[in-house]
């Protein structure tokens, strides 16, 4: 009978090589140059600090907290901008000795998929509330992404646990609108397959979901942005998000390459007016009006770029029908779709508007562009609130 995959992988000299490496390493030995990558080699010297001994269980409840998984609006959006690609992924890549995981950034898991027959005990400890922080279960993908930013693979005996060792694991990076990274979008198993192929479905999967995540900036226009227009409408453009006035509010990962915007961090400072110096200021006013068709924008370095929009600033019809859609988006359910009382109506409303205001730790501005309305209004409606005696 042939040998499966994860046996000749942990029967493999390398593998042997690397359970020897990590049992002196333990000891306090250096690794062997260039047995591990680079990323692997600090997440061994993180979970030794850690106090984690290689032949010990790991501790998948250690420090879960006692709340309802996505109950914080960070975990809900996350959950909400990469659930389909999830469900993407797990159409194509499910089976009985696989899960396909997202965690924020403390790495506790916020959606898992797996088969519901799954025997494997490391594959079924992955699942929504679990912790899989580098502190309690060693090197994994996913906790060297949350602690370096970058993607990772981590195959067999790289991992700092020896009951890991017959696990892949690979991790990327899901990015949030400043740049930072927000979560980890995960693929572990075992068995044979390909992971060139994986991390290459994987990308296009974290890309749409930054994508989606862009998309909730409501009170900016969306411009798509590549350097072959034939990719305008995938998840390999860039995304860019203007406000009215000109001034960037934030730039997929994608699209701060493609600029050579900062890879992190804020991207105020940037007008259309820098960002596209050499275009004539016409064709750069026409990058802000809807259905204009792509246009090609040339880049102070030589190169040109495709620019097409995508989308103009939302605005709610009223506050009220706003509020409702934001309070469904809070509640995780689909919002209503018969008429709801205008009493009803209202004190949810309030409720929203009063939750936004704490997301954004009393930052009237900040609330009052993601709600989509303007201060006056907010402060109308904060009188409301207390009134109500909601605030």
């Amino acid at each position: 009978m042939a040998k499966t995959r994860s046996t000749m992988l942990a029967r493999s000299p390398d593998q042997q090589q690397l359970r020897t490496a990590r049992l002196r390493f333990l000891e306090g030995e250096p690794l062997p140059p260039a047995l591990v990558p680079g990323f692997v080699a600090r997440s061994w010297e993180r979970s030794r600090q850690a106090g984690l001994l290689p032949w010990q269980p790991p501790r998948y409840e250690a420090g879960l907290p006692a709340r309802n998984v996505r109950q914080s609006p960070a975990d809900r959006l996350l959950y909400q901008c990469v659930h389909e690609e999830m469900e993407q992924l797990w159409s194509a890549f499910g089976g009985p000795d696989w899960a396909i995981f997202c965690a924020n950034p403390e790495g506790v898991v916020l959606h898992a998929r797996q088969s519901p027959g799954c025997q494997d005990t490391v594959l079924r400890h992955i699942t929504p509330g679990r912790r899989l922080a580098e502190s309690d279960i060693g090197t994994t993908a996913p906790g060297c992404v949350l602690n370096e930013g970058a993607e990772a693979i981590v195959r067999g005996n790289q991992h700092y646990l020896a009951e890991f060792e017959h696990i892949f694991c690979l991790s990327l990076p899901l990015m949030g609108i400043e740049g930072q990274v927000i979560g980890a979008l995960d693929m572990t198993g075992r068995g044979q397959r390909d992971a060139s192929l994986l991390l290459e479905q994987a990308r296009i999967a974290a890309l749409s979901a930054e994508t989606r995540l862009l998309s909730t900036l409501r009170h900016c226009h969306l411009l798509r942005v590549h350097h072959d227009p034939r990719w305008l409408s995938s998840p390999l453009a860039g995304v860019l998000a203007f406000e009215e006035d000109g001034r960037l509010r934030a730039a997929s990962s994608r699209a701060r390459r493609m600029l050579g915007l900062p890879d992190a961090g804020p991207v105020r400072s940037w007008r259309i007016e820098s960002l596209f110096g050499t275009a004539p200021s016409r064709q750069r006013r026409q990058l802000m009006h809807p259905r204009r068709p792509a246009q090609r924008m040339a880049l102070a370095d030589g190169s040109h770029l495709w620019i097409q929009h995508a989308r103009p600033p939302q605005r709610a019809s009223s506050v009220a029908s706003a509020m409702t859609q934001i309070t469904a988006l809070a509640a995780d359910v689909p919002a209503q779709t018969a008429p709801a009382p205008a009493d009803t109506l209202r004190h949810q409303s309030l409720l929203a508007i009063a939750h936004a205001l704490r997301a954004h730790g009393g930052n009237m501005v900040a609330t009052a562009r993601h709600l989509g309305i303007s201060r006056t209004t907010l402060y109308a409606k904060l009188a409301q609130l207390r009134r109500a005696g909601l605030l």
